[in-house]
């Protein structure tokens, strides 16, 4: 089975829902497939990651470049996509799962409720601290995001779990470890280095990680990669 990644081509708005999703543990960051795709990319994916992906059309509702609602896939497998379903609709957010064979796929009905959604969110989001030794859900994907993020002299992870398989590093409590790559991820991009996630640190990682994430390979070449590695 092919491997799902947060995928930051997600819109603005679809991605502050699904990374707040993914905070409180609804969903893990693998749930998560590509949002936006060009036609290229689309034919890539439909070539290459069978069966999660609808045939290549011009009216395909993935390929929306600059709609705030263009669809997203998400796993159905382990449930993450009725589960995402249900966090979109407990927002007030219309969506519905209506290509018949497709469970993964989401529509979203109302580009202004869900951006309606994510400002309140946002609102929320930069209200929220995080502080030494405070266990929280929404740790685990700050550990993500920096373990993504390279410091810009090294060009090293911020943050290593320290386990064979990251993810299994990525725990909710908000020890030393992240403390410390916290206090350099603010150091180095001219914030107070206090280890406290408050809104601005909150914004700044959020910034640098949706940037590097969007510098990655073209579908093809992680399609080549994909197989090279197995078929994963």
């Amino acid at each position: 089975m092919s491997k799902f990644i947060l995928d930051t081509r997600l819109s603005e708005a679809h991605y502050i829902v699904c990374t707040e999703a993914i905070r409180r543990g609804i969903i893990e960051p693998e749930d998560l497939n590509e949002g936006r795709r060009t036609m290229a990319e689309q034919w890539a994916f439909w070539r290459n990651q069978p069966p999660l992906a609808a045939f290549p059309s011009p009216f395909a509702p993935h390929i929306k470049k600059g709609f705030p609602n263009h669809a997203i896939d998400a796993n159905s497998i382990n449930g993450a996509s009725q589960r995402l379903e249900k966090f979109y609709q407990s927002l007030g957010i219309p969506v519905a799962h209506n290509v018949p064979g497709e469970a993964w796929h989401m529509d979203c009905l109302s580009s202004d409720k869900l951006r309606a959604a994510a400002k309140k969110i946002r609102a929320e989001r930069d209200r929220a601290v995080l502080k030494p030794g405070e266990s929280e859900k929404s740790v685990k994907f700050l550990k993500f995001q920096l373990h993504y993020i390279r410091d810009p002299q090294t060009h090293k992870s911020y943050y290593k779990p320290g386990e064979k398989r990251p993810k299994d590093g990525w725990g909710i409590q908000y020890g030393d470890d992240a403390v410390k790559a916290v206090k350099s991820f603010q150091k180095d991009h001219s914030l107070k280095p206090d280890g406290i996630v408050g809104e601005k640190t909150n914004r700044v990682i959020d910034h640098v990680f949706a940037t590097q994430k969007r510098k990655r390979k073209s579908a093809r070449e992680r399609a080549r990669a994909r197989k090279k590695a197995g078929g994963e």
